[in-house]
């Protein structure tokens, strides 16, 4: 093992055996990322991430470990780790829609509420839709998110579905599944 190598894994233990509870957290952030870590960029590795906001408004790296299936497993492996570090409960956990992570999630803080990623549920919904059709409904996403009111959302919510159903339905399937958790307002 080469000499940078070394100092490398001695800094990422370091920093994965840490304490958590120096962090007084309000929001966590968790998600995957998937890298190519390999010189030839074929074999990707899922990195599991954690990052929260303090009291303070301080933004910190919570946690990072490899993790190549989104699993509830894995995640909930990923929780635990943290928690036995001292990190407390949140007050909001933002998730994409990845069910394993907010099983773990609904699990490990089932008093803390948990906030569907908006721009995760925005690429999912776009995806399903002809490029062509893209800034109207994207303007349409944007309408709901941000509505001024709960029931303003909903009513942004209702619209969307009553333009899109007929012509694009997977892609409110999308929009309406784990609807909720993303409505803030």
């Amino acid at each position: 093992m080469s000499e940078i190598t070394e100092t490398l894994r001695e800094e990422y233990e370091a920093f994965r055996s840490r304490s958590l509870a120096e962090h007084d957290l309000v929001y966590l952030f968790l998600d995957a990322v998937f890298e190519p870590l390999r010189r030839t960029g074929t074999t990707r590795e899922g990195i599991l991430c954690a990052w929260g906001i303090t009291v303070e408004g301080r933004r910190v790296l919570l946690h990072l470990a490899l993790g190549n299936k989104e699993s509830y497993a894995n995640w909930l492996e990923f929780l635990r780790d943290m928690v036995s570090r001292g990190l407390e409960p949140p007050l909001t956990v933002t998730t994409d829609g990845a069910p394993g992570l907010i099983r773990a999630v609904e699990d490990m803080w089932p008093k803390s509420l948990r906030v569907r990623c908006w721009a995760h549920k925005a690429r999912n919904v776009l995806d399903k839709v002809p490029e062509e059709m893209r800034p109207e409904v994207k303007a349409h996403l944007a309408a709901v998110r941000e509505a001024p009111t709960h029931a303003d959302g909903r009513e942004a919510a209702r619209r969307f579905v009553e333009r899109f159903e007929r012509d694009y339905p997977s892609a409110v399937r999308t929009f309406t599944d784990d609807l909720e958790p993303a409505s803030t307002t």
